[in-house]
């Protein structure tokens, strides 16, 4: 069952890659007349486009340049302020180190207007390092974050060792310090050169020419003829190329075994296993999960019959099909977590079973459901 899984998660995962590269060796008349799993005549033209064009390869010089630099910026600034939060205790160092996320969770866009009334003031509209210090706000957050779990597990004894010995700080962190977390300066290079490789708001509205990315460049893909699909999806497909690129650099040589599945071997106990047995693929939880689907589907079928009515159940409001939906999917996924984490000990305390059967909470759950499904 699981290989099943697995392959259909990976044809879903891979499908609109592929339908991308097929359509970038397409002309524009076979994209928009014919559906076809591969091209009836190849053509590199569209990619020529892009090599010989200076509207499109400037694009990915201009962002491959700025991406380089917020990475670069980013790590040189986290490092500092990743090692201060792990080896330190000051004031408030907890409420800052949460400034600092709260400004990752932020949208861009809460950003955008501020930075344009500066940038236009100041002279770096249409820059790199305009762009590259825009990304500083999302990507030093993050890098910190992640820098700070690392450095937190390096013991402080290298610390007071190297002290000892006579190391100066700036001796001791670069050649003593920073190799043990390489693993860590790889992966934070990895996602900040990701966000600002795929970032498009801030991009797009402080640049207008000399520093214009390939993501504001695709999104204007059109001529006197109409969407030019096949340069496109060319671009699109070397879009993917820069970040697989880093992926396999950072993986080999900086992060060993860094993502893509690596596999660590680890002994767990035994009451680990029983507590994540629940996980596995058996009867009652696909049931369950089941009961879900058919849940959807009559939900589906109740508000195409009935738009407009309200029910209550045994709830004390009236709930519309939306709500219904969200408070039975909640109920039941609570009571279940709830029964995993403390089924254990109330089946010991109660002296029932000396394991928690998952049908208990798979008959609460759906008690649960019934009756907030039912008509009131």
């Amino acid at each position: 069952m699981r290989p099943v899984f697995l392959l259909v998660y990976l044809l879903f995962a891979i499908l609109p890659i592929y339908w991308m590269l097929n359509m970038s060796f397409k002309t524009n008349e076979e994209i928009l007349s014919t559906l076809s799993l591969w091209p009836a005549a190849f053509t590199f033209e569209h990619y020529r486009t892009i090599f010989t064009d200076a509207s499109w390869y400037s694009g990915y010089i201009n962002s491959l340049i700025y991406v380089a630099m917020n990475t670069v910026i980013s790590i040189t600034v986290a490092l500092p302020a990743a090692y201060a939060f792990s080896r330190y205790q000051f004031i408030g160092d907890k409420h800052v180190f949460f400034w600092l996320l709260t400004n990752r969770m932020t949208p861009p866009a809460v950003f955008l207007l501020p930075f344009f009334q500066l940038y236009s003031t100041i002279g770096l509209m249409d820059t790199h390092l305009g762009v590259a210090l825009a990304h500083l706000v999302f990507n030093v957050p993050l890098a910190v974050w992640i820098l700070e779990g690392f450095m937190s597990g390096v013991p402080r004894e290298i610390d007071e060792t190297a002290y000892v010995d006579g190391y100066s700080f700036p001796r001791f962190f670069l050649t003593i310090f920073l190799p043990l977390i390489k693993a860590g300066v790889g992966v934070a290079a990895f996602f900040c050169f990701m966000f600002s490789w795929v970032e498009l708001l801030l991009a797009r509205t402080l640049t207008s020419v000399n520093a214009k990315p390939i993501v504001a460049t695709m999104t204007r893909t059109v001529s006197a003829s109409g969407m030019d699909w096949g340069v496109l999806a060319a671009a699109g497909v070397l879009t993917i190329v820069p970040g697989g690129i880093v992926i396999w650099f950072v993986r080999h040589y900086i992060a060993k075994g860094f993502a893509m599945g690596a596999r660590v071997e680890r002994r767990p106990t035994i009451r680990r296993s029983v507590m994540l047995s629940w996980m596995v693929w058996t009867t009652p939880v696909a049931v369950f999960f089941t009961c879900i689907v058919i849940m959807l589907i009559a939900m589906t079928f109740w508000e195409v019959r009935s738009p407009a009515t309200l029910r209550k159940g045994f709830l004390p409001i009236a709930t519309t099909r939306g709500d219904r939906l969200f408070i039975g999917l909640m109920c039941a996924a609570w009571i279940n977590l709830a029964w995993v984490g403390l089924g254990e000990n109330m089946m010991q305390w109660l002296s029932l079973a000396e394991e928690p059967s998952i049908w208990i909470s798979f008959g609460l759950s759906m008690l649960v459901l019934l009756l907030i499904m039912r008509k009131g």
